[in-house]
Protein backbone atom coordinates (compact mmCIF):
# COMPACT_ATOMS: atom_id res chain seq x y z
CA UNK A 1 0.00 0.00 0.00
CA UNK A 2 2.86 2.44 0.82
CA UNK A 3 4.36 1.95 -2.65
CA UNK A 4 0.98 2.71 -4.27
CA UNK A 5 0.70 5.97 -2.33
CA UNK A 6 4.16 7.06 -3.52
CA UNK A 7 3.30 6.67 -7.22
CA UNK A 8 1.20 9.88 -7.53
CA UNK A 9 4.07 11.86 -5.98
CA UNK A 10 6.58 10.27 -8.37
CA UNK A 11 4.36 11.03 -11.36
CA UNK A 12 4.04 14.63 -10.17
CA UNK A 13 7.83 15.05 -9.92
CA UNK A 14 8.37 13.55 -13.36
CA UNK A 15 5.69 15.84 -14.81
CA UNK A 16 7.31 18.93 -13.25
CA UNK A 17 10.74 17.99 -14.63
CA UNK A 18 9.29 17.34 -18.08
CA UNK A 19 7.47 20.67 -18.02
CA UNK A 20 10.68 22.48 -17.04
CA UNK A 21 12.55 20.87 -19.94
CA UNK A 22 9.81 21.86 -22.40
CA UNK A 23 9.61 25.48 -21.17
CA UNK A 24 13.27 26.31 -20.49
CA UNK A 25 15.71 23.81 -21.94
CA UNK A 26 14.14 22.77 -25.26
CA UNK A 27 13.79 26.32 -26.70
CA UNK A 28 17.47 27.01 -26.03
CA UNK A 29 18.57 23.78 -27.67
CA UNK A 30 16.32 24.38 -30.65
CA UNK A 31 17.57 27.97 -30.91
CA UNK A 32 21.18 26.83 -30.91
CA UNK A 33 20.45 24.31 -33.68
CA UNK A 34 18.42 26.73 -35.78
CA UNK A 35 20.13 27.53 -39.09
CA UNK A 36 19.00 31.15 -39.20
CA UNK A 37 18.20 34.02 -36.90
CA UNK A 38 16.61 37.45 -37.19
CA UNK A 39 18.86 40.49 -36.92
CA UNK A 40 17.79 43.30 -34.61
CA UNK A 41 19.00 46.78 -33.77
CA UNK A 42 21.10 47.07 -30.62
CA UNK A 43 24.22 48.33 -28.86
CA UNK A 44 27.61 46.70 -28.49
CA UNK A 45 30.15 47.96 -25.97
CA UNK A 46 33.71 46.70 -25.82
CA UNK A 47 35.40 47.38 -22.51
CA UNK A 48 37.88 46.13 -19.93
CA UNK A 49 36.66 45.89 -16.34
CA UNK A 50 39.62 46.71 -14.10
CA UNK A 51 40.74 48.43 -10.92
CA UNK A 52 41.89 51.99 -11.43
CA UNK A 53 44.56 53.37 -9.10
CA UNK A 54 44.15 57.10 -8.50
CA UNK A 55 47.23 59.31 -8.62
CA UNK A 56 47.03 63.04 -7.96
CA UNK A 57 48.96 66.12 -6.90
CA UNK A 58 48.14 66.62 -3.21
CA UNK A 59 49.67 68.29 -0.22
CA UNK A 60 49.04 67.51 3.46
CA UNK A 61 49.11 70.50 5.81
CA UNK A 62 50.40 70.09 9.36
CA UNK A 63 49.83 72.48 12.24
CA UNK A 64 52.73 74.47 13.69
CA UNK A 65 50.84 74.94 16.95
CA UNK A 66 48.25 73.22 19.14
CA UNK A 67 44.73 74.22 20.01
CA UNK A 68 41.04 73.61 19.45
CA UNK A 69 40.12 73.06 15.81
CA UNK A 70 37.42 74.93 13.91
CA UNK A 71 36.99 73.88 10.27
CA UNK A 72 35.79 76.69 8.00
CA UNK A 73 35.50 74.77 4.71
CA UNK A 74 33.52 71.59 4.08
CA UNK A 75 35.04 68.33 2.83
CA UNK A 76 35.16 68.18 -0.97
CA UNK A 77 34.96 71.95 -1.55
CA UNK A 78 36.98 73.49 -4.38
CA UNK A 79 38.88 76.49 -3.00
CA UNK A 80 41.09 79.20 -4.44
CA UNK A 81 44.66 79.88 -3.46
CA UNK A 82 44.76 81.87 -0.22
CA UNK A 83 41.44 80.55 1.14
CA UNK A 84 41.51 80.01 4.90
CA UNK A 85 40.58 76.38 5.56
CA UNK A 86 40.47 76.25 9.36
CA UNK A 87 41.55 78.02 12.53
CA UNK A 88 42.74 77.13 16.04
CA UNK A 89 41.81 78.65 19.36
CA UNK A 90 43.44 78.20 22.77
CA UNK A 91 46.41 75.90 23.26
CA UNK A 92 47.07 72.18 23.35
CA UNK A 93 50.37 70.77 24.60
CA UNK A 94 49.39 67.08 24.35
CA UNK A 95 51.96 64.61 23.04
CA UNK A 96 51.77 64.78 19.23
CA UNK A 97 52.92 61.14 19.00
CA UNK A 98 49.57 59.87 20.23
CA UNK A 99 47.97 59.96 16.76
CA UNK A 100 48.81 60.01 13.05
CA UNK A 101 52.37 58.77 13.58
CA UNK A 102 52.40 56.61 10.43
CA UNK A 103 51.02 59.39 8.29
CA UNK A 104 53.53 61.92 9.59
CA UNK A 105 56.42 59.52 8.98
CA UNK A 106 55.22 58.68 5.47
CA UNK A 107 54.77 62.32 4.47
CA UNK A 108 57.97 63.52 6.13
CA UNK A 109 59.39 66.75 4.76
CA UNK A 110 56.73 66.87 2.02
CA UNK A 111 54.20 68.18 4.53
CA UNK A 112 53.19 71.84 4.35
CA UNK A 113 53.72 73.50 7.73
CA UNK A 114 51.08 76.08 8.45
CA UNK A 115 50.07 78.59 11.11
CA UNK A 116 47.38 80.52 9.21
CA UNK A 117 45.94 77.40 7.48
CA UNK A 118 45.52 79.07 4.10
CA UNK A 119 45.58 77.06 0.88
CA UNK A 120 48.83 77.60 -1.01
CA UNK A 121 47.21 76.49 -4.26
CA UNK A 122 43.79 75.96 -5.77
CA UNK A 123 42.27 72.55 -5.14
CA UNK A 124 39.81 70.30 -3.35
CA UNK A 125 39.79 70.35 0.47
CA UNK A 126 39.92 66.96 2.18
CA UNK A 127 40.14 66.05 5.85
CA UNK A 128 41.39 62.54 5.08
CA UNK A 129 44.95 61.30 4.60
CA UNK A 130 46.51 57.86 4.18
CA UNK A 131 50.26 58.46 4.01
CA UNK A 132 50.53 57.80 0.26
CA UNK A 133 50.45 61.53 -0.48
CA UNK A 134 54.24 61.90 -0.74
CA UNK A 135 54.95 58.37 -1.95
CA UNK A 136 52.58 58.04 -4.91
CA UNK A 137 52.70 61.11 -7.13
CA UNK A 138 52.62 61.89 -10.87
CA UNK A 139 56.42 62.00 -10.70
CA UNK A 140 56.78 58.54 -9.11
CA UNK A 141 53.83 56.61 -10.57
CA UNK A 142 55.77 55.11 -13.50
CA UNK A 143 58.38 53.65 -11.16
CA UNK A 144 55.80 51.61 -9.21
CA UNK A 145 55.15 48.02 -10.24
CA UNK A 146 51.96 45.96 -10.41
CA UNK A 147 52.50 44.54 -6.91
CA UNK A 148 52.65 48.02 -5.42
CA UNK A 149 49.42 49.13 -7.07
CA UNK A 150 47.68 45.85 -6.29
CA UNK A 151 48.38 46.39 -2.58
CA UNK A 152 46.82 49.87 -2.44
CA UNK A 153 43.76 50.06 -0.19
CA UNK A 154 41.07 52.65 0.45
CA UNK A 155 40.67 51.59 4.08
CA UNK A 156 44.06 53.08 5.00
CA UNK A 157 42.50 56.54 4.84
CA UNK A 158 42.29 58.28 8.25
CA UNK A 159 39.84 61.00 9.28
CA UNK A 160 41.88 63.99 10.46
CA UNK A 161 38.89 65.72 12.07
CA UNK A 162 39.06 66.01 15.87
CA UNK A 163 38.54 68.56 18.64
CA UNK A 164 42.12 69.02 19.87
CA UNK A 165 45.09 69.51 17.54
CA UNK A 166 48.69 69.02 18.65
CA UNK A 167 51.73 70.70 17.12
CA UNK A 168 52.89 68.69 14.10
CA UNK A 169 49.49 67.04 13.52
CA UNK A 170 48.20 66.68 9.94
CA UNK A 171 45.01 68.74 9.72
CA UNK A 172 43.85 68.77 6.07
CA UNK A 173 45.08 68.39 2.51
CA UNK A 174 44.59 70.22 -0.78
CA UNK A 175 44.19 68.08 -3.90
CA UNK A 176 44.72 69.47 -7.39
CA UNK A 177 41.70 68.56 -9.54
CA UNK A 178 42.86 70.28 -12.73
CA UNK A 179 44.47 67.02 -13.84
CA UNK A 180 44.74 63.60 -12.19
CA UNK A 181 45.59 60.06 -13.26
CA UNK A 182 44.14 56.55 -13.32
CA UNK A 183 46.67 53.73 -13.53
CA UNK A 184 45.27 50.36 -14.59
CA UNK A 185 46.41 46.99 -15.93
CA UNK A 186 44.66 45.20 -18.79
CA UNK A 187 45.23 41.72 -20.28
CA UNK A 188 48.00 41.69 -22.90
CA UNK A 189 45.61 40.07 -25.40
CA UNK A 190 43.58 43.31 -25.39
CA UNK A 191 46.58 45.55 -26.07
CA UNK A 192 45.50 46.22 -29.66
CA UNK A 193 42.45 48.10 -28.34
CA UNK A 194 44.62 50.96 -27.10
CA UNK A 195 46.92 53.55 -28.69
CA UNK A 196 48.80 56.59 -27.38
CA UNK A 197 46.71 59.74 -26.87
CA UNK A 198 43.49 57.76 -27.36
CA UNK A 199 40.41 59.28 -25.73
CA UNK A 200 38.50 56.78 -23.61
CA UNK A 201 35.07 56.66 -22.05
CA UNK A 202 35.30 55.44 -18.44
CA UNK A 203 32.47 54.41 -16.14
CA UNK A 204 33.46 54.44 -12.45
CA UNK A 205 31.94 52.21 -9.78
CA UNK A 206 29.36 54.76 -8.64
CA UNK A 207 28.15 55.32 -12.21
CA UNK A 208 30.17 58.48 -12.81
CA UNK A 209 31.14 58.79 -16.48
CA UNK A 210 34.36 60.54 -17.36
CA UNK A 211 36.59 61.00 -20.39
CA UNK A 212 40.29 60.29 -20.16
CA UNK A 213 43.29 60.38 -22.49
CA UNK A 214 45.98 57.69 -22.58
CA UNK A 215 49.18 59.29 -21.33
CA UNK A 216 51.30 56.13 -21.32
CA UNK A 217 51.14 52.50 -22.49
CA UNK A 218 53.71 49.95 -21.39
CA UNK A 219 53.87 46.15 -21.72
CA UNK A 220 54.39 44.42 -18.36
CA UNK A 221 54.72 40.66 -19.01
CA UNK A 222 51.17 39.31 -19.33
CA UNK A 223 49.65 42.74 -18.65
CA UNK A 224 49.65 46.16 -20.24
CA UNK A 225 49.85 49.18 -17.95
CA UNK A 226 47.79 52.17 -18.97
CA UNK A 227 48.19 55.61 -17.40
CA UNK A 228 45.12 57.71 -18.16
CA UNK A 229 44.96 61.47 -17.62
CA UNK A 230 41.65 63.21 -16.93
CA UNK A 231 40.38 66.52 -15.60
CA UNK A 232 36.79 65.37 -15.02
CA UNK A 233 35.32 65.69 -11.54
CA UNK A 234 34.84 62.48 -9.59
CA UNK A 235 33.72 63.48 -6.10
CA UNK A 236 35.47 60.73 -4.05
CA UNK A 237 38.78 61.07 -5.92
CA UNK A 238 40.37 63.19 -3.15
CA UNK A 239 40.00 60.39 -0.60
CA UNK A 240 40.13 57.21 -2.71
CA UNK A 241 43.13 55.28 -4.04
CA UNK A 242 41.35 52.43 -5.82
CA UNK A 243 38.16 52.48 -7.89
CA UNK A 244 36.52 49.72 -9.95
CA UNK A 245 35.85 50.88 -13.48
CA UNK A 246 34.99 49.99 -17.05
CA UNK A 247 37.35 51.31 -19.72
CA UNK A 248 35.26 51.51 -22.89
CA UNK A 249 37.13 51.33 -26.19
CA UNK A 250 34.13 50.97 -28.48
CA UNK A 251 30.46 51.85 -28.12
CA UNK A 252 28.42 51.39 -31.27
CA UNK A 253 24.77 51.17 -32.28
CA UNK A 254 23.53 49.21 -35.27
CA UNK A 255 22.39 45.76 -36.35
CA UNK A 256 23.82 42.91 -34.29
CA UNK A 257 25.26 40.04 -36.34
CA UNK A 258 26.93 36.87 -35.09
CA UNK A 259 30.51 36.62 -36.30
CA UNK A 260 29.93 33.05 -37.44
CA UNK A 261 27.60 34.49 -40.10
CA UNK A 262 30.19 36.78 -41.67
CA UNK A 263 32.00 35.51 -44.75
CA UNK A 264 34.12 37.06 -47.48
CA UNK A 265 33.19 36.96 -51.15
CA UNK A 266 35.07 38.68 -53.97
CA UNK A 267 37.04 40.64 -51.38
CA UNK A 268 33.93 41.93 -49.60
CA UNK A 269 32.50 41.03 -46.20
CA UNK A 270 28.91 39.94 -46.08
CA UNK A 271 26.23 37.57 -44.83
CA UNK A 272 23.67 35.32 -46.47
CA UNK A 273 20.10 36.60 -46.18
CA UNK A 274 17.03 34.43 -46.71
CA UNK A 275 14.88 35.59 -49.61
CA UNK A 276 11.11 35.32 -50.05
CA UNK A 277 11.64 32.21 -52.21
CA UNK A 278 13.56 30.48 -49.41
CA UNK A 279 16.95 30.82 -51.10
CA UNK A 280 19.91 32.68 -49.63
CA UNK A 281 21.70 35.59 -51.26
CA UNK A 282 24.99 37.23 -50.33
CA UNK A 283 24.59 40.78 -49.01
CA UNK A 284 27.54 43.03 -48.28
CA UNK A 285 27.92 44.50 -44.78
CA UNK A 286 30.00 47.19 -43.08
CA UNK A 287 31.32 46.16 -39.65
CA UNK A 288 31.46 49.07 -37.19
CA UNK A 289 32.89 47.17 -34.23
CA UNK A 290 33.20 43.63 -32.88
CA UNK A 291 33.91 41.87 -29.60
CA UNK A 292 34.99 38.66 -31.32
CA UNK A 293 31.59 36.99 -30.97
CA UNK A 294 29.18 39.61 -32.26
CA UNK A 295 29.53 42.58 -34.57
CA UNK A 296 27.61 45.81 -35.02
CA UNK A 297 27.02 46.53 -38.70
CA UNK A 298 25.52 49.42 -40.64
CA UNK A 299 21.79 49.33 -41.32
CA UNK A 300 20.13 49.65 -44.77
CA UNK A 301 22.93 51.41 -46.68
CA UNK A 302 26.59 52.37 -46.36
CA UNK A 303 29.24 53.98 -48.55
CA UNK A 304 32.27 51.98 -49.64
CA UNK A 305 35.84 53.24 -49.96
CA UNK A 306 35.01 54.70 -53.39
CA UNK A 307 32.03 56.63 -52.03
CA UNK A 308 29.52 54.34 -53.73
CA UNK A 309 26.25 53.62 -51.90
CA UNK A 310 25.87 49.93 -51.04
CA UNK A 311 22.55 48.36 -50.04
CA UNK A 312 22.99 46.19 -46.97
CA UNK A 313 20.92 44.23 -44.46
CA UNK A 314 17.88 45.60 -42.68
CA UNK A 315 16.17 45.06 -39.35
CA UNK A 316 14.45 41.65 -39.11
CA UNK A 317 16.30 40.14 -42.07
CA UNK A 318 16.77 36.39 -41.61
CA UNK A 319 20.47 35.54 -41.60
CA UNK A 320 22.19 32.20 -42.14
CA UNK A 321 24.04 31.40 -38.91
CA UNK A 322 26.92 29.36 -40.37
CA UNK A 323 27.22 29.68 -44.16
Amino acid sequence: MRQIKKKPLLFFIVAVVALYVVIYVLPQVVGALRMTYTVEYGQLQIFDEVDGYIVKNEKVYVSESGGEENQLIKEGTLVRKGTKIMELSGENDADPEREFRKIREAIGTNAVKSKKFKAKSEGIVSYYADGYEAELTPETMESKDYGYYHDLRNDRSVDLTRTKVSKGDPVFKIVDRSGWYLVCYIPAKHADRYVDDQRLKIVLEDGTRIIGRIDSIEQKRDRVRLIILTDYLYEPFATQRVVSMQVITSDAMGLLVENSSIVEKDGNQGVYVKTKTGDYEFVRIQVLTTDGKESVVTKSVFYDEKGKAVDTIRTYDEILRKP
